[in-house]
């Protein structure tokens, strides 16, 4: 039986309200209890995770920011990814031509240029806020992910721009289809959870992983066993049609598997 689950936090393991409901706590604790170990891996920020985290009464790794940080059970940095400044600085001159919320993490802070009330209500639980400045003020070390909320008509045109200047030299990634990320190339979910099984002495094929965006696609991919929501993005159904499908987010679809899986 698989002896760690990895899951991806929006559209997954968190309802449509973006809360982990009663029946998933109860679920992963019960298998937490009988030596199942459990880790979060999601494209948001170290500090907007540690709430939802602390819901559960056992610590746990957590793989942040879609790969570009681990942090082990006692908090202190695993691994770690960031951009350069030169990639900072031509990611920013390319998508100041569109019309789109741009969104930098940089060490413990999130910075914007304008409000958007929109992205707030996805951190409203944790209390995890943004800042506002002046990108082009801003020092370009230490920046781990920027991410782009638009239209995806609007970010299929800014990923193709990016991809034509940086191949596969950094991972662009949509996460939901209305939000479009960018990490370095060593910065992917997939990447840091082999981190994590190498420091737990687990073989891959003893971890089963859930996600429903593109951005978990390489965590998928490496697990032994890898689970797509039925509401996630067309694109990783598409790109990995031979997994197998579980119910929605809205339906607790991780803890209807996990349930069916170790027949609790």
């Amino acid at each position: 039986m698989y002896q760690l689950i990895a899951s991806d936090l929006d559209g997954t393991l968190l309802n449509p309200d973006h809360q982990v409901s009663e029946h998933t706590l109860q679920t992963i604790t019960r298998l937490y209890q009988q030596n199942v170990k459990f880790l979060i891996a999601t494209g948001r920020h170290y500090i907007d995770v540690c709430p939802i985290a602390a819901q559960f009464d056992f610590p746990m790794y957590l793989i942040t920011s879609n790969g570009a940080r681990v942090h082990n059970r006692e908090g202190e940095v695993l691994y770690r990814a960031d951009l350069k400044p030169e990639e900072i600085e031509t990611i920013l001159k390319v998508s100041r031509k569109y019309k789109l919320h741009r969104n930098i993490y940089h060490e413990d802070n999130w910075y914007v240029e304008e409000e958007n009330e929109y992205v707030r209500s996805f951190n409203k639980h944790s209390g995890f806020d943004y800042q506002l400045v002046d990108f082009d003020k801003l020092e370009h070390e230490h920046i781990c992910k920027l991410f782009f909320v638009a239209d995806h008509e609007i970010l299929l045109e800014l990923e193709k721009d990016l991809i034509d200047i940086f191949g596969d030299s950094l991972n662009i990634t949509f996460s939901l289809p209305d939000c479009l990320e960018v990490m370095t190339a060593k910065a992917n979910k997939g990447e840091a959870l082999k981190a994590v099984l190498e420091q737990k002495a687990i073989a891959p094929e003893h971890c089963i992983a859930f996600g429903d965006g593109l951005n978990d696609k390489e965590m998928l991919t490496l697990a032994g066993k890898g689970v797509i929501m039925a509401n996630a993005h067309d694109r990783l159904k598409l790109t990995l049609p031979h997994l197998e499908q579980t119910l929605s987010n809205k339906e607790n679809g991780v803890a209807e598997y996990l349930i069916g899986t170790y027949d609790l």
